[in-house]
């Protein structure tokens, strides 16, 4: 179980049990019933209270017992309110994505840079160039990204756009934001907009996905300098143990 939803159990049971300890002492009666004879205690100076008395003693002494069940009515409604509350709290807490902040391990990053590689190739670049209109053009180049993306071991957010999610994924590997951007603007202007598109523009889309292909291979670079570095410092601290 994710440590998200172990907080969401926790919390599920913990108001269970509030409810329950709350229930079991709202049936505490409010007003008590009277008890003993009604009337005031007879006194020497006072005739003994005739039968007729002590009914209609009673009966206004007893007006006030409808108002115990009316108010354990008020709070089990109370109570019902409160425990709806609870239950969409609850859904929301179970619905979110908890996934989220699990970063993916190692063997995820490699694939997931080797299907960014392949979508920015030389390769995929020329076949966008190969849709002909412009317009299409920076489609492909854009959607190849999207689908790079979809593709990887990167959690998406619900509320994360398609858009959103392929820039935040180029952002792992340390691609310049300001190519992401300017991509990502070229290829809302050309899929949602009814204006020509100019051979310019798709030249330049091709381009921008030249430069992030680059920057992607220098990052794969240094991550593999850096899995060298830490294999030479693992057997070095190795053979100084054992001499």
């Amino acid at each position: 179980m994710h440590r998200g939803k172990g907080i969401a159990a926790a919390a599920v049971a913990a108001v269970v049990l509030l409810l329950l300890v709350w229930g079991s002492g709202s049936g505490t009666q409010v007003l008590s019933s009277p008890s003993g004879e009604a009337g005031p205690p007879a006194s020497p100076d006072r005739p003994p209270a005739t039968t007729n008395d002590i009914a209609a003693q009673t009966t206004a002494a007893n007006v006030l017992e409808p108002a115990a069940p009316a108010l354990d009515w008020l709070m089990i409604f109370f109570a019902v309110v409160c425990l709806a509350i609870f239950v969409r709290i609850i859904q929301w807490l179970l619905n979110r994505d908890w996934e989220e902040s699990e970063a993916p391990d190692e063997d995820e990053l490699v694939d997931d840079l080797d299907l960014l590689l392949e979508a920015t190739s030389a390769t995929a670049r020329t076949s966008a160039l190969t849709e002909g209109e412009p317009r299409n053009i920076v489609v492909r180049c854009w959607v190849a990204l999207e689908d790079a993306a979809d593709a990887s071991g990167l959690p998406r957010d619900s509320a994360e756009t398609a858009a959103e999610f392929t820039r935040r994924f180029l952002g792992v590997w340390d691609v310049d934001e300001a190519l992401t951007q300017e991509l990502a603007e070229l290829y809302r202007e050309a899929r949602f907009s009814r204006h020509p598109v100019s051979p310019e523009v798709g030249d330049r889309a091709v381009e921008l996905v030249g430069s992030i292909h680059e920057q992607l291979r220098a990052s794969d670079t240094r991550r593999v300098e850096a899995e060298a570095a830490s294999a030479t410092h693992s057997t070095t601290g190795r053979d100084g143990e054992s001499s």
